[in-house]
């Protein structure tokens, strides 16, 4: 889009008028450009057929605004106005006022964003005389300049955080989810119940220093049966309430798939159980499986790392128990 000089937009002005186009005239300093701006523009060349930016020069800035503006000089807000899609030519604006410029060039209409009213717009009643119009942009976006510059001044007086030290897990469970940690066919999220003994075996693990995960095979999303909102909102409920105990899981794994897709990450494949392990750093030698299905341990064995399977013969908090003396004598 062209930045002209004045006399470059006197014929511009005149190219466009011989078109039969009508021209929108609005200014500003634009010394950061913004989502605001960009609306306002937007809304500005919907207005009128051709859209000239006056963009202040640094002098007028510096007289009408604050002696240490602008922060960006002319050139720079020249071009990133220029830039925008909905502007189609722009020119300097050196007054303080843009009425010179309105009355150089006599646009259809004058456009202002919608925080003035037409009342206080001094150029208004001017425009109106030789025919033309004021327009006022209603203002979608709560931001500005000045609230950006005073957000960035907040953000100097913070130091920036130190990274964490946190120690390295001195293992890595993974836990099937329905029939394991929760009921199985329990779809509404509301009804999300958890096993006997979950609780402690999980602040068991944690205790111990191990890091927990989910992997679960939800085969229900893949066949229609419920949606991955349903899925994520039941893991919501279900989180909250573990965590009100104390209790972390770094990540959820879960394969969407029906049985008649092939994928790696359907259990009994090991692929929701290596991801996890490459993903939190931990070696399948530290790494175990508490399922209630022999896809569980099959997929176990198949990701090289310890399988348990509960609900046979087996509770949850004794697995918990089991891991925590290999680890100990590991």
């Amino acid at each position: 889009m062209p930045i002209l000089t004045l006399e470059e937009t006197d014929a511009w002005v005149a190219e466009q008028r011989e078109a039969g186009l009508r021209i929108g005239f609005t200014c500003g300093a634009f010394d950061i450009m913004h989502a605001g701006h960009a609306q306002y523009l937007r809304a500005a060349r919907a207005a009128c057929d051709r859209l000239l930016v006056a963009v202040n020069s640094d002098a007028s800035i510096q007289r009408y605004k604050n002696p240490l503006r602008p922060v960006n000089p002319w050139q720079n807000r020249a071009f990133v106005a220029a830039a925008m899609g909905s502007v189609d030519a722009v020119t300097v604006l050196d007054e303080d006022r843009p009425l010179p410029l309105i009355l150089r060039w006599k646009p259809e209409f004058y456009i202002k964003g919608g925080d003035y009213k037409s009342g206080s717009l001094r150029s208004s009643s001017i425009v109106e005389e030789y025919g033309g119009q004021t327009v006022l942009i209603p203002v979608e976006f709560d931001t500005s300049t000045t609230r950006i510059f005073e957000y960035i001044q907040a953000l100097e007086k913070h130091a920036v955080p130190e990274k964490p030290h946190n120690p390295e897990p001195a293992g890595l469970v993974i836990l099937d989810r329905d029939g394991t940690i929760v009921r199985d066919g329990i779809f509404d999220p509301s009804k999300i119940e958890f096993l006997d003994g979950v609780m402690e075996a999980l602040v068991l693990l944690q205790k111990g220093g191990l890091r927990l995960c989910i992997a679960s095979n939800q085969q229900g999303i893949g066949l229609g049966y419920f949606g991955y909102r349903d899925f994520i909102d039941g893991n919501r409920v279900m989180l909250r309430q573990l965590g009100a105990q104390g209790i972390t899981i770094a990540k959820i794994y879960f394969c969407p798939h029906s049985f008649a897709d092939v994928c790696d990450c359907r259990k009994p494949a090991p692929g929701m159980l290596t991801r996890a392990m490459n993903d939190q750093g931990v070696t399948a030698a530290r790494t175990f499986m508490i399922g209630d299905s022999q896809a569980d341990i099959d997929a176990a064995a198949a990701a090289r790392c310890v399988g348990y399977r509960v609900g046979k013969g087996m509770t949850i908090l004794e697995a918990a128990r089991d891991i925590i003396r290999h680890v100990k004598t590991a």
